[in-house]
């Protein structure tokens, strides 16, 4: 009787050990798949989160040439603010514009102070700089075109100073130069343009005399032909523009001056 009593505790014993085992085994696989599955919700929020806020890249459009319907647009708009805002609008976004354009659109515009204002932005987008002079013409009065030089001047040297090559004027051109420096009614500003014209641009001898004829005063002449002879492709030619002076005296200066800049 006692070894059955001892046999069913045994057994029930043993039935105990193996339950408790399978129960640890069972924990014990459950246990990775729930630690599995706590960092996959962990993860998941991130992921998404660094999927929104990833930055959106804009393509690159390369600049377009404005098309002949520009003018009309401006002629459009009734106030030179909203002349001005249609320019911001053109440049920012890669605009440009010819010379010829750029003179239509300013004669548009109804005081010489914004027109400043829209050739100032002009400049930076105008595909033919070297031309830039023929839109002083459409200036009103003396002083704003000398504004707009001073401002081609000072963008201009620092274009040379970043090694942006010369401009080179053809022959075809200088009949426009040569109109654009008569059409100016004060010899000062005549003076201030011709700078303009042949700063960083290659000129003939004959060319930069032509230029030179068309000044009234004997100094302003003078100080043309000096600030262009760094200009001058052919300086042993430059007895062409030395001769459009008509005292010997400033005919020995300029002469003197060119043969200090060869040495």
């Amino acid at each position: 009787m006692k070894t059955r009593m001892m046999i069913g505790i045994a057994v029930a014993a043993l039935l105990l050990c193996t339950e408790s085992v399978q129960a640890q085994s069972r924990v014990v696989q459950r246990e990775p798949e729930r630690r599995d599955q706590r960092l996959i919700q962990k993860e998941d929020p991130r992921r998404s989160r660094i999927l929104k806020e990833k930055p959106v890249i804009k393509p690159v459009r390369p600049p377009k040439p404005v098309d002949v319907e520009v003018i009309r647009s401006f002629k459009r708009e009734s106030f030179d603010s909203n002349r001005l805002r249609m320019a911001d609008m053109i440049f920012s976004t890669g605009g440009l514009m010819t010379t010829t354009q750029i003179r239509e659109i300013t004669l548009i515009f109804d005081f010489d102070s914004n027109r400043i204002k829209f050739l100032k932005k002009a400049y930076l987008n105008c595909i033919d700089r070297a031309n830039f002079y023929k839109v002083l013409s459409a200036l009103e009065f003396s002083s704003s075109r000398e504004k707009i030089i001073d401002y081609v001047m000072d963008c201009r040297r620092d274009e040379l100073r970043n090694g942006d090559g010369y401009y080179r004027v053809s022959q075809s051109d200088m009949n426009d130069i040569i109109k654009a420096l008569k059409g100016m009614t004060f010899d000062s500003t005549r003076k201030k343009m011709g700078s303009m014209i042949v700063y960083g641009t290659l000129f003939t001898s004959r060319q930069i005399a032509d230029m030179a004829k068309t000044f009234e005063f004997e100094s302003n002449r003078y100080d043309f032909l000096v600030k262009a002879i760094d200009n001058c492709v052919d300086l042993q030619n430059y007895y062409q523009a030395v001769n459009t002076l008509r005292y010997s005296s400033d005919r020995n200066k300029l002469m003197k001056a060119v043969a200090n800049n060869a040495r």
